[in-house]
């Protein structure tokens, strides 16, 4: 066995595996082949596994699975999926490697029961933890809902009864908050934070961002001006003295709420009343990061825990990644919202464009134009924030310019992200900073540069910057004009659907789960040995339908399932 090629007029074969026929055995037709990193012989890790395999033979007959499980599952006897795996004795190739799958199927599942054990045990022991108690002031939260001045939508409404009956639990919940951009995720922030500060409860809300933290401080003060809530905005930027007067008054309880960034999580940082931590774009953080802002409250009692994402996923996913965790999807727009119209257009016709930029600055609305670049780069064509801030300034010089990235001065990108929030900038130019949470209801349009360079994902996101009021919205996608196919569907699926959830699915069957989920930063099936997404999923009904027989399993039975894996009972849940 070996790889072969061609040189000169001869074949040869490089670093052939051997094996030597003697009187005893027959050669194999069909032989496993190992991922070995090349650290041992294809022949020395057979005759390994294949030791093991008759020690097993004679000292380990017993299956941890009833006989009758075994049927349910429709998977094979322990040593018979051993066998299938590593010693086919077929001749023929597709009957072995069909014997090979069911082999396999028997470990998935095994895996995938392991976990959900783990997962089973670890939430009951999570539930064994103190959480604060909430007053439940209906009365004052009514109030506060109908002096707004838009209706929730029934959704948003859903998502508030799921937020309460959590509240009501003596145990501390978690509870992701899943809604497509602009559908009214930091409205039922704003609510939960009032039922934990009726209850004289502190509130930390933490968000990726130096330019969200101060828009949500702005939307937060609006919200509750007409309420004697105590807000504050802390981040790494500030200066010594406010700083430390912000620690102070979180220490002593006179702070409500705090909204920051991964000032946060700082160890100075101490709470005197946690009750609520918001986590807004929860994926921008490391599950370290979301465990330590929960350890610094002053009392030995858990705070609950919500978290916010704009990313919306497919529901077949969704379902393994957040199995053990309160789930809840706001699914409606707010009313008065128009769909946003998508384009795709050839960098060819981009002065096509000039038409309807000119319209939309009559009409006072502002435009992102996005880049993938800040400079000129040889290695990619493409075009980059420094040269179209130079080319827009000389084509529209009646009209305020404004840049936006990462290499700016932060004060200086403050400066213009409220230059351009107040209406002062016409058109910003800018990176993708703009991608999480940005929210300019007078931007109207969104051009974005090389859309082909970019994934399905973001570019929704992206387009999710404008469409936030009644007034018609527009994004149009910039590419070149050979672009793969992979690149061009993903464009098509922006221009058919406005729906997160739809462009989410379109996205799933482009990528496929394993590298979908690996973008997505899940951490859920990271340390799995064998299974894989697709195979979570797919199992998925099966393994749910075996729960109640997990229950009945001995103890000896469900440890050694789990030692197997090289698991134990005292992993915990993260999102």
């Amino acid at each position: 066995f070996g790889i072969i090629r061609i040189k000169g007029k001869t074949i040869e074969m490089i670093h052939p595996e051997i094996e030597v026929l003697t009187g005893k055995n027959n050669i194999e037709n069909i032989v496993p082949y190992y991922k070995t990193k090349k650290k041992v012989s294809q022949n020395k890790i057979r005759k390994l596994i294949k030791y093991v395999y008759e020690y097993l033979m004679k000292n380990n007959n017993n299956d941890i699975f009833e006989k009758d499980l075994l049927e349910k599952l429709q998977i094979p006897q322990y040593l018979d999926a051993l066998k299938y795996c590593h010693f086919p004795d077929s001749s023929d190739y597709a009957e072995s490697n069909a014997l090979f799958k069911l082999g396999r199927q028997r470990f998935v599942i095994e895996e995938l029961l392991s976990y959900k054990l783990i997962l089973k045990n670890a939430k009951i022991k999570y539930e064994l933890n103190t959480s604060v108690t909430f007053s439940m002031k209906e009365k004052e939260i009514n109030a506060f809902i109908d002096s707004l001045s838009f209706k929730l939508t029934e959704s948003q409404l859903r998502a508030i009864d799921q937020v309460k009956s959590s509240f009501k639990n003596k145990y501390p919940t978690k509870r992701l908050i899943q809604g497509d951009v602009g559908s009214g995720k930091t409205i039922i922030a704003a609510i939960a934070s009032m039922y934990a500060v009726t209850s004289n409860l502190q509130v930390a809300i933490l968000v990726p961002t130096e330019i969200l933290a101060d828009q949500h401080y702005e939307t937060f003060r609006k919200l509750f001006s007409n309420l004697s809530i105590d807000i504050k905005c802390l981040k790494s930027k500030l200066n010594n003295k406010n700083k430390k007067s912000i620690l102070y008054s979180i220490s002593q309880g006179s702070v409500d709420i705090v909204i920051g960034t991964h000032a946060l999580i700082e160890k100075n940082v101490r709470f005197k009343n946690l009750g609520l931590i918001i986590i807004d774009e929860q994926h921008k953080f490391g599950i370290n990061q979301r465990v330590k802002i929960s350890s610094n409250n002053v009392k030995d009692i858990y705070p609950h825990e919500i978290y916010l994402s704009a990313t919306p996923i497919p529901r077949s996913l969704s379902l393994v990644l957040y199995e053990g965790l309160d789930y809840t999807i706001i699914d409606q727009m707010p009313q008065g919202r128009k769909t946003i119209i998508t384009e795709s257009i050839d960098s060819a016709n981009k002065d096509n464009l000039h038409g309807h930029i000119l319209n939309t600055l009559s009409l006072n609305e502002q435009i992102y134009w996005v880049c993938s670049c800040i400079d000129f780069t040889e290695s990619l064509e493409a075009e980059y924030v420094k040269d179209i801030y130079e080319k827009l300034s000389l084509k529209y010089p009646s009209h305020n310019i404004g840049v936006l990235h990462g290499r700016n001065d932060t004060k200086e990108n403050n400066q213009n992200m409220n230059k351009f929030i107040e209406g002062k900038i016409d058109i910003l130019v800018c990176t993708t900073m703009i991608e999480v949470g940005v929210d300019v209801p007078n931007a109207t349009c969104i051009i974005i540069e090389d859309a082909n360079r970019f994934g399905l994902s973001q570019l929704h996101q992206l387009r999710g910057r404008v469409g936030r009021s009644i007034k018609q919205s527009y994004c149009f996608l910039i590419h070149n004009e050979e672009i793969n196919e992979t690149a061009k569907s993903r464009l098509e699926a922006l221009e058919k659907y406005s729906n997160g959830f739809q462009v989410a699915e379109v996205d799933l069957k482009l990528r496929g789960q394993g590298d979908y989920l690996g973008i997505k930063q899940s951490g859920v099936y990271h340390n799995f040995k064998l299974a894989t997404h697709d195979d979570a999923i797919a199992n998925y009904d099966i393994v749910k339908d075996t729960l109640d027989v997990l229950d009945n399993m001995c103890p000896e039975s469900k440890n050694k399932l789990i030692k197997r894996w090289g698991k134990n009972y005292f992993e915990s849940i993260e999102l």
